[in-house]
């Protein structure tokens, strides 16, 4: 099991969140268990079941080959995580190889030393193991809604949502209009602690991103929960690889 399914390899800063702005090496993982867009957007990359929006990211994480633990990150990642950057584990839906990112850590930690820091990116669906949350993660979990093209059985999952609301973790919900947010509201807040809300604009480029911040910030306003932008489409104008 000395292997992980790998995407892509990046480093940039987190571009979300409550670690916003932070140096980061991201390590994005093959495969996920959503179909935000709705089952046969991976074909036509159009939208089906209702969806609103469309993964960003599927092109990427749906093309993926198995490297060994000593091919994954090059020297240069090693020495930035060295020096203090973050190791964010994204996909896709990384908890589908929980396993194999514990050994991975533990591969990792004898190379970088006790001080690496590691944030999770999940959506919620798949309760993390004890061995991984020993591991001392952030588990940065982004919930999905009726508006992902999914049904609600498969987005929303109570027991998960719950385990992760016990360990070191935040939730992020993209918000772009009033049913978004109260849906987050009745299906969500009930198990989740309100410090570790954040709300984010919606929009997949830089400007359906400024149309939507002014809703966004109202929103985190209101309702006292934490607002973050998103970096990278504000920077760069992409969503992945920067």
């Amino acid at each position: 099991m000395s292997n992980l399914s790998i995407s892509e390899t990046f480093y940039s800063i987190q571009g979300e969140g409550s670690t916003m702005g932070q140096p980061s090496v991201f390590l994005r993982l093959a495969g996920c268990n959503l179909m935000c867009g709705g089952q046969g957007t991976q074909f036509d990359q159009d939208l089906h079941n209702g969806a609103t929006w469309r993964c960003d990211t599927l092109e990427v994480w749906t093309k993926g080959r198995s490297k060994k633990f000593e091919d994954i990150l090059n020297q240069e990642y090693l020495d930035r995580l060295k020096q203090g950057a973050s190791l964010i584990i994204t996909g896709g839906e990384p908890l589908m190889q929980q396993k194999r990112i514990c050994l991975y850590l533990d591969y990792l930690k004898d190379i970088i030393g006790k001080g690496l820091k590691v944030e999770i990116e999940t959506n919620g669906t798949i309760k993390p193991s004890q061995e991984l949350i020993w591991h001392d993660v952030q588990f940065n979990c982004s919930p999905k809604l009726a508006n992902s093209g999914n049904e609600k059985d498969q987005y929303f999952v109570k027991d998960a949502i719950e385990k992760i609301n016990k360990v070191k973790s935040i939730f992020k919900f993209v918000v772009g209009s009033l049913s978004d947010w109260n849906e987050i509201e009745d299906l969500y807040l009930p198990y989740i602690d309100k410090e570790k809300i954040w709300i984010m604009p919606a929009g997949e480029n830089q400007d359906l991103l400024e149309q939507s911040k002014p809703f966004a910030v109202e929103m985190a306003l209101q309702h006292c929960v934490n607002y973050s932008t998103r970096i990278h489409i504000d920077i760069w104008n992409k969503k992945t690889g920067v």
